[in-house]
């Protein structure tokens, strides 16, 4: 008989396994806690490209709403919209919904207004004191377009 010859132990195999799997989990993990830790959202992992998809104005299969802001070019237009976009952000946050606020400098531009987009239809411009009223249509078309999506599938019936 060989002595030479030995099958490989279960014990190492299980040591590469776990390398492996800590080698793979370790970056997402690092960005996942970074961003709770901090609140960057550029490092929170897979959220970057869907917010993108969005951005573009691509229909994923996701519940959002896009928010524009169009503000002046004046430092306090600039505050004064960030306000209303924190505003906006925190009444849809209540509804349990993801909202994305984008800001669009417009010069000339005296109150700022928002423009709710939700799939391919646009509510507004809103000013800051109705802007209440554009977070209900905006929630409502969400609400609706959803209810549609459901409407339309296959039954198996």
């Amino acid at each position: 008989m060989d002595k030479t010859a030995r099958a490989p132990r279960p014990q190492r195999q299980i040591s590469v396994l776990v390398a492996l799997v800590v080698a793979i989990a370790t970056p997402a993990t690092t960005a996942l806690s970074y961003y709770k830790l901090t609140g960057d959202p550029t490092f929170r992992p897979l959220a970057l490209t869907v917010e993108r998809l969005i951005a573009g104005g691509v229909d994923v299969d996701y519940e959002h709403v896009r928010a524009v802001v169009h503000a002046g070019d004046t430092a306090e237009d600039r505050a004064r919209a960030q306000r209303l976009g924190e505003g906006v952000q925190v009444a849809f946050y209540g509804k349990g919904i993801d909202a994305l606020v984008q800001y669009e400098i417009v010069a000339g531009q005296a109150p700022p207004t928002v423009t709710y987009h939700v799939a391919r239809r646009s509510f507004g411009p809103y000013t800051g004191a109705a802007a209440a009223q554009g977070v209900r249509a905006a929630f409502e078309a969400l609400r609706l377009n959803k209810a549609a999506a459901q409407a339309g599938r296959e039954h198996s019936w």
